[in-house]
């Protein structure tokens, strides 16, 4: 199996983020704020239980959450939109 070198660092990057060491499993996403984000793990039934049970709200910032819901991504060729006026282009 070969792993790409920024997939190593993108998960790098996410477990030394808040100036520490966070585990890259369940119990360093349990401290992780989105519910969504969470479910889109390993167990969602218990953290979809745990978000039910304690009222937490998701605001969609974080594309897995975004994912999740459906919506398109504040990522990549989801950041911006394109105008264009088609009756001009069909001139």
């Amino acid at each position: 199996i070969t792993v790409d070198y920024r997939h190593l660092s993108l998960i790098a990057d996410f477990m030394t983020s808040s100036a520490g060491f966070m585990p890259f499993n369940r119990i360093g996403m349990d401290s992780r704020v989105s519910p969504f984000l969470k479910m889109s793990f390993e167990t969602s039934t218990q953290f979809l239980a745990k978000a039910a049970m304690h009222g937490d709200v998701d605001d969609l910032q974080s594309p897995a959450s975004r994912i999740v819901v459906g919506q398109v991504t504040e990522t990549g060729t989801g950041l911006f939109d394109t105008k264009h006026n088609l009756e001009e282009a069909w001139r």
